[in-house]
């Protein structure tokens, strides 16, 4: 949860960036937003009871904005694909593509990170690409940890694709792979809330990705949107927010080479 003090200063500042007229938003002063729950530190609990970075940023964009929250758990895959969508506004850390941007708007970014690499309890020692290569590597579909293992890595053996992230951990549990390519937040969050289950958080690789708020195409939520994100940047809520989920320790882990 964000303190106090930030949700009164997201109110103050809520007339001025609305300028004075409610955006146009699904539900008359909501903002319905997006989440897949089951991504460890971004989206975790129920619907009823959400915790993580991406519900926290959720909720402070909506106080920026002038309105009130409502969260829908929507699957990660669907995000762009075509037809109607049930919310204003998704945050599930996706990365800003020049290919998706075909598909949805983009708000300005408001993370960033890179891939990362957790083992399974058996694998000891250190994780170079060249040995990683050689694991059982599992990945989540649709997303840049897949393309870079496929595209980049390009692993020895068949690469094991799961719908969720759940279920690309429970597979590391289970002995099913040997390492998930993912998102390095989540892997982390996962790893420091239950150390035992995994092997080490062995290091990062790829590119630095930027994160992006998802609107359907064409919104016109979209300035108002980009203009609350911007604030939320300056003011350190989403910076404080990070912190809350991730820890401070996501800048040391290591580069695997």
């Amino acid at each position: 949860m964000l303190p106090v003090a930030l949700v009164a200063a997201a109110t103050l500042a809520a007339g001025a960036l609305a300028g004075g007229h409610a955006p146009p938003t699904k539900s008359k002063g909501v903002l319905t937003a997006a989440i897949e729950l089951g991504n460890p530190g971004f989206a975790q609990g129920t619907l009823r009871n959400a915790h993580g970075f991406d519900v926290d940023v959720a909720a402070a964009l909506a106080r920026r904005m002038g309105l009130k929250v409502k969260l829908v758990d929507y699957p990660f895959g669907r995000l762009f694909l075509p037809g109607a969508k049930p919310y204003d506004v998704a945050l599930e850390f996706v990365t800003i593509l020049p290919g998706r941007a075909r598909f949805v708007d983009f708000s300005v970014p408001y993370y960033s990170s890179t891939q990362g690499v957790l083992v399974a309890r058996d694998v000891t020692g250190p994780v170079t690409l060249a040995r990683l290569r050689k694991l059982q590597v599992c990945a989540k579909q649709v997303t840049t940890g897949f393309e870079y293992v496929q595209d980049v890595l390009r692993p020895e053996g068949l690469v094991l694709e799961y719908a969720t992230a759940g279920e690309a951990l429970n597979a590391l549990t289970t002995g099913i792979c040997d390492a998930f390519v993912f998102d390095l937040p989540v892997l982390a969050a996962a790893k420091r809330a239950t150390p035992s289950r995994y092997g080490a958080l062995a290091g990062r690789l790829g590119p630095t990705e930027r994160y992006g708020v998802v609107l359907p195409k064409g919104s016109k939520l979209r300035p108002a949107v980009s203009k609350a994100i911007a604030s939320l940047q300056r003011d350190g809520t989403i910076r404080r927010a990070a912190a809350a989920s991730f820890g401070s320790t996501l800048a040391s882990v290591p580069v695997i080479r």
